[in-house]
């Protein structure tokens, strides 16, 4: 099954690394978005969503995260910054620090797809989930 990813990411070169990555995988991105606002036009379109911490607009990313999560979306934070998401998941599932090897991508990729299909499994070496591991896999 194909999925549709919104990549929301204010750094063209780290968004476009994503993108390639998506597609590599055999599936589609149906927009960047650098801030809170061109997210949102996206999100109707998409089912699973990377989401920056500091976008264009500010530190937006953990409130639309939690939008993006009301909707319906599988949510990844990737970032810079992961030790500002301590407390405020937004519902995310996990969050990968940057920068993200071309492995690191596609095994993150992987298991979002895995995950958002049903399949839980142990996550990427570098991928911390939100949910405590033994209730995750139980």
């Amino acid at each position: 099954m194909k999925h549709r990813f919104l990549i929301v990411e204010d750094s063209l070169l780290i968004a476009m690394d994503l993108e390639e990555a998506v597609s590599r995988a055999g599936h589609e991105v149906v927009g960047i978005a650098p801030d809170m606002r061109v997210a949102l036009n996206y999100a109707p379109e998409a089912d699973i969503a990377f989401v920056d911490v500091r976008l264009a607009d500010g530190e937006t990313g953990p409130r639309l995260a939690r939008m993006l999560v009301e909707r319906g979306l599988l949510v990844i934070f990737v970032t810079g910054n992961p030790m500002l998401l301590e407390g405020r998941d937004a519902g995310a599932l996990g969050v990968i620090p940057k920068p993200l090897t071309h492995q690191a991508a596609a095994d993150v990729i992987d298991f979002v797809i895995d995950w958002k299909n049903g399949r839980r499994r142990q996550p990427p070496a570098r991928l911390r989930l939100f949910q405590p591991i033994s209730s995750t896999f139980a």
